[in-house]
């Protein structure tokens, strides 16, 4: 599996990358210019030339379906976890790194995918304890945002008993401070938070891909999405203890922030213009401390924008989906495929089901509601034969199968995510399901559904070779003209 600059290197051989020596500012400029280039479905970017920092910047770096692609080497998410949990129950993905070093230690030949902790690795190289967090490569998206935020920082909390990890926007306050936006639902809030007053963290830039990748997918307890992310890169994380905080994370990234959050120390952050293109309310979040910052002697730092969808984020979500489907078909088999809709943020989905029993479509809308509460505002279910990525599809699926009085499903009241603009109480609102299945006798007063009209199959066979004859007479005709 790739490290970070072995996959920029890819990306380079591939005519993915591209090299920007003029000079640019993280203030509006390169935010600017990496969204509009992600919309034309332009190259991921490096700056060297940054007004505001002596670091090189990385953009867009997953902003094509071809480079989520390129990240995982060719390797579908999905295959490779089902791969895993064919020689291994489900339940040993779960706990912290001392107990899956117990659990995959008894399973010799999966040793390999147990985190190691070294001593030391090239995010050591160099102390940056004299440049104050200015000089780092944060970025202000938007005119209103009050000040630039950390945006593709893997935040990094716990250790072996409870490690977890992932993307929280991070506001600077000043050379030595940053809040941290850390809503209700997220497992790392739930671990900072247990009994403490403050509680030590890592921001990571420049994890290898797999990691990067993996802090965008919300992995529902109790699993380890340690474990998850060692699966997929094919081999365990080698993680590093952190010099002066408390805290496990990836050896060999570019750079890192080591801090500590005072958990009671709460400032007004925000407006942030988010990923539905709306400016998200001001908040009272955590303040973080500046422990100590090391990188590699000239570290390429990541940086990721905001804005109406399709963004980064969009083509993330597609990776995320494939990592989800296989954990999700081991609680509920009747899952065939799932979709989480790039252009809706993460906020509708599209599931397809084998359906044995009246209400199971309704039965697996609640389960993806009770799994990660904050998003599938929206979950639409419907039958194996539909493609849950080609919205024609789905809409006839709609059209022909939903009568809106038995198939809509409306939960108020319930966990949002607190970015969604549509909620007038930020974090709390309600969902709607789709029940966009054929209907069996028992949901449809008691008789068969109505046959589908479909074609003779003798006479398909009969006038196949005409109609492709056509075709070519008619494409010959359309080059001609």
């Amino acid at each position: 599996m790739y490290t970070f600059r072995e996959f920029l290197n890819k990306l380079r051989e591939t005519g993915d990358l591209v090299e920007v020596d003029d000079l640019v500012s993280l203030d509006l400029e390169i935010p600017h210019i990496l969204r509009e280039l992600c919309y034309r479905r332009g190259p991921a970017v490096v700056f060297t030339n940054v007004r505001e920092s002596p670091f090189k910047v990385v953009g867009n770096l997953f902003c094509s379906k071809r480079r989520i692609v390129l990240a995982t080497d060719g390797t579908d998410p999905a295959e490779r976890i089902r791969n895993f949990l064919r020689e291994t129950p489900l339940l040993t993905c779960t706990g912290g790194l001392k107990r899956l070093v117990k659990s995959l230690g008894d399973l010799a030949k999966l040793g390999r995918l147990v985190p190691r902790v070294v001593s030391s690795g090239s995010v050591h190289e160099r102390e940056y304890g004299d440049l104050g967090l200015s000089k780092l490569p944060a970025v202000r998206q938007w005119p209103k945002e009050p000040s630039r935020f950390f945006t593709m920082g893997i935040t990094f909390v716990g250790s072996e008993d409870n490690l977890n990890f992932g993307y929280y926007r991070l506001q600077l306050v000043d050379d030595r401070r940053f809040i941290v936006h850390w809503m209700p639902w997220r497992r790392s809030r739930d671990i900072a938070e247990l009994g403490r007053e403050e509680v030590d963290i890592a921001v990571v830039f420049g994890a290898d891909p797999i990691t990067m990748l993996m802090a965008s997918v919300p992995i529902p307890p109790p699993l380890s999405k340690v474990l998850v992310t060692s699966i997929l890169r094919g081999e365990g994380l080698r993680l590093v203890r952190g010099r002066e905080a408390d805290v496990l994370y990836p050896a060999d990234a570019e750079l890192v922030i080591e801090a500590r959050v005072k958990l009671r120390e709460l400032m007004l952050e925000g407006p942030f213009g988010d990923h539905l293109g709306y400016y998200s309310p001001v908040g009272r979040y955590p303040v973080a401390e500046t422990l100590a910052v090391y990188g590699r002697r000239d570290p390429l730092v990541p940086v990721t924008v905001t804005g109406k969808p399709v963004l980064e984020d969009g083509y993330m979500v597609l990776f995320g989906e494939r990592v989800v489907l296989p954990l999700l078909q081991q609680i509920a088999p009747e899952v065939v495929d799932l979709h989480i809709v790039p252009e809706s943020a993460a906020y509708m989905t599209v599931v397809s089901v084998r359906k044995k029993y009246p209400g199971q479509a309704k039965r697996v809308m609640f389960l993806l509601w009770a799994l990660a509460p904050v998003i599938n505002k929206i979950v639409i279910v419907v039958d194996p034969d539909i493609d849950v990525r080609d919205l024609g599809q789905v809409m006839y699926a709609v059209a022909t199968h939903v009568e809106p009085k038995r198939d809509l499903v409306i939960v108020p009241d319930y966990a949002t995510e607190e970015l969604d603009p549509s909620t007038p109480t930020p974090g709390f609102g309600s969902k709607l399901g789709i029940d966009a299945t054929r209907k069996l006798p028992e949901e449809y007063m008691g008789k068969e559904y109505p046959e589908e009209a479909v074609p003779d199959p003798e006479t398909v066979k009969r006038v196949t070779d005409l109609i492709n004859k056509i075709l070519r007479l008619y494409r010959r005709e359309e080059t001609c003209s």
